[in-house]
């Protein structure tokens, strides 16, 4: 006669393990859709209908990830599905953020125009004449601000909230915070998304079926 104390301790530990095992391959799934995310083309990236296509994809992936793993989608788990959707979402925005980097920094790089004018400065000597001197500072003068303001340019593309400005200026042109607010919105509907899908995956079969399938059966 099996021993219910056992059982009851196995069935805890059982369960850890699936939730365990669970989270480990939700983990690698949301990455690999993260990175197919990101390497979407960019006339599929709409506004909003990314991120809410994202979430449904993720919860529902994960909510069916669940049930064949044995595990009931309750509420803790849902969060642990929002926590894993958010995650990826941010895993979404940094890597874009890369990409929007790089692609910066060749632009800047093509342009060779601020190097020559260095490498003339750097060469040639002031001249002697008090009048063509005065000149010449001015014109020095002039150049190192413009390229100050050629590195400050570029350093203040390469942030995220350039960035984030860079997502919207397709369609119109904010500046911050709405950038920001306008991706905590979608990171809010991208959730929404994935729990309503999650609960879609969870939900137990109608009554109205029920005694179909049984009545078929029994035939």
């Amino acid at each position: 006669m099996p021993d219910p104390t056992s059982e009851a301790q196995s069935e805890p530990q059982g369960s850890t393990t699936g939730f365990l095992s669970w989270l480990l391959i939700s983990l690698v799934l949301m990455t690999a859709l993260s990175l197919l995310a990101v390497h979407l083309p960019e006339r599929l990236k709409l506004l909003l209908v990314y991120a809410v296509v994202y979430g449904l994809i993720a919860g529902g992936m994960l909510a069916t990830l669940a049930v064949k793993s044995g595990l009931t989608v309750t509420r803790s788990l849902l969060s642990v599905i929002v926590l894993l959707t958010i995650s990826g979402q941010c895993l979404v925005l940094y890597l874009s953020h890369q990409r929007y980097q790089e692609a910066t920094q060749r632009q800047f790089k093509l342009d060779q125009t601020a190097l020559v004018i260095d490498r003339m400065f750097a060469k040639g000597e002031p001249p002697e004449d008090p009048q063509a001197r005065k000149e010449y500072d001015q014109v020095l003068k002039q150049f190192q601000a413009a390229k100050k303001e050629r590195q400050d340019k570029e350093q203040r593309l390469l942030k995220i909230s350039s960035y984030l400005e860079h997502r919207l200026s397709p369609v119109a042109r904010l500046d911050a915070p709405w950038p920001l607010l306008f991706w905590l919105l979608e990171l809010t509907l991208c959730s929404a998304a994935a729990v309503w899908a999650g609960r879609q995956v969870a939900q137990p079969a109608s009554p109205e079926t029920e005694p179909a399938e049984q009545d078929s059966s029994e035939s």
